[in-house]
């Protein structure tokens, strides 16, 4: 029995440094030029064993989303726990994405598009965050730091597809990340807010930079 929990133990430990050792690569090289028998050799493990476990490079890129964006809401419901306000939880939000695509390579983003399995579960998360962004809007203008509006749900729509022509056109090759990021995140949010919740964020920008 003992042996059994150990070869379990193993094997869970086994597949997460699996996800962790893969995720940096397709960051750092992009999705297509990793190769499972690259991702083995530098486990020291088999080619078999790999494959054992996952069943091929999409699972294995799906898996590591996942598991990444897990702990990204994690990080950020943690945060949000601790008392912060609206403008804090969107600003801490906007320091982590701006500070995971400084290191992550374009061309993973532009790879992404080519694995039918982890597309599908990008717009499925991006459905989910369409309700859960609405609600947090609503509790913005309950603390006075947003407008209210007739149309939230258009704007996580609008700010989807400004995210959708960032990638499809691979603007991030050509224009800083930092610049990017400000308008695409940071201007629409400011039109959002009231003007107490402006003076709060530009305070909060003043801390980030």
């Amino acid at each position: 029995m003992q042996v059994l929990k150990d070869s379990s133990a193993y094997r869970l430990a086994l597949k997460d440094k699996i996800m962790d050792t893969a995720m940096q690569a397709f960051v750092r090289q992009g999705i297509r030029a990793v190769r499972m028998d690259d991702i083995a050799q530098q486990l020291g493990i088999s080619k078999r064993t790999l494959y054992e476990i996952y069943e091929d490079k999409e699972e294995l890129l799906l898996q590591s989303i996942k598991k990444y964006n897990e702990q990204r809401v994690a990080a950020l419901t943690e945060y949000a726990a601790q008392g912060h306000n609206v403008i804090d939880i969107v600003l801490e939000a906007y320091r982590i994405k701006l500070a995971e695509t400084r290191m992550v390579n374009p061309v993973f983003f532009s790879d992404i598009i080519k694995y039918p399995k982890v597309e599908k579960y990008i717009k499925n998360m991006r459905e989910y965050s369409r309700d859960k962004f609405v609600l947090f809007i609503n509790k913005g203008i309950q603390e006075g730091y947003f407008k209210k509006s007739k149309n939230l749900n258009l704007i996580p729509l609008l700010m989807d597809a400004v995210g959708d022509y960032i990638m499809s056109n691979q603007l991030l090759q050509h224009y800083p990340v930092g610049e990017l990021f400000s308008c695409f995140y940071l201007l629409p949010l400011r039109g959002l807010c009231t003007e107490q919740g402006i003076r709060k964020l530009d305070e909060a920008i003043a801390k980030i930079q």
